[in-house]
C-alpha cells in the first residue's frame, strides 16, 4: 500500500480542484528523461537547479574522470534525482503556498482521493468487497520557535532535558 501527501490550497473554492496529491514512490520517469520531468509536474525552479547541477558535476567528472567518470556521476545524478522527485514535488508546492492537509495510505491514486474526501466529508466508507480503509493520518504539527516540546519542556536535540 502507497503512502500519499495530500496538499491544498486556499487559493481554490472547489475542494476537489484544490487538493493535490503526491505519492512517496521511486519515479521511474524522473530517472529517465531527469529534468524534463520536474518541466513536466510543473517545477521549473528544480528544472533549473538539476540542470546546473548536472552540468556542474558531469563537467567536473568529465575533466577530471574522464568519459567514463562522467557517465558514473550522470547516473549516479539520475538514480539520485528519481529517489528525491517526490519529495522535490512536495517542496515545489510548499514554496508555491501548497499545505500538507493529509497523509493517506492508499493502493492507487483514485482510492486515495475517495479516502480523502470521504474523511474530510465525514462520510462512511464501505466499499463492496474490500476492507475498511484506514483513517486518514494528521501531519505532525510543526515545532514551535521557542525550542520548547509539546509539553512544554525545553528540547535538546530529539530527548527534553531532565527537570532539575
Amino acid at each position: 500500500m502507497a503512502v500519499w501527501t495530500v496538499w491544498e490550497n486556499a487559493e481554490f473554492d472547489d475542494p476537489a480542484v484544490r487538493a493535490v496529491f503526491v505519492e512517496d514512490r521511486f519515479a521511474w520517469w524522473a530517472l529517465l528523461i531527469g529534468p524534463l520531468w520536474a518541466v513536466l509536474r510543473g517545477m521549473p525552479v528544480v528544472a533549473l537547479l538539476a540542470v546546473a547541477v548536472w552540468a556542474a558535476v558531469v563537467g567536473a567528472a568529465a575533466t577530471f574522470l574522464g568519459s567514463p567518470g562522467a557517465v558514473v556521476f550522470y547516473a549516479l545524478l539520475s538514480l539520485w534525482f528519481a529517489f528525491e522527485a517526490r519529495a522535490l514535488k512536495r517542496w515545489s508546492l510548499s514554496r508555491r503556498r501548497w499545505h500538507m492537509t493529509a497523509i493517506v495510505h492508499a493502493s492507487a491514486r483514485a482510492e486515495a482521493e475517495r479516502r480523502y474526501f470521504a474523511e474530510r466529508e465525514g462520510a462512511v466508507i464501505d466499499p463492496i468487497g474490500e476492507a475498511a480503509p484506514a483513517p486518514l493520518a494528521t501531519p505532525p504539527a510543526p515545532a514551535s520557535a521557542s525550542g520548547a516540546g509539546p509539553w512544554g519542556a525545553p528540547v535538546i536535540g530529539v530527548m527534553p532535558e531532565k527537570d532539575q
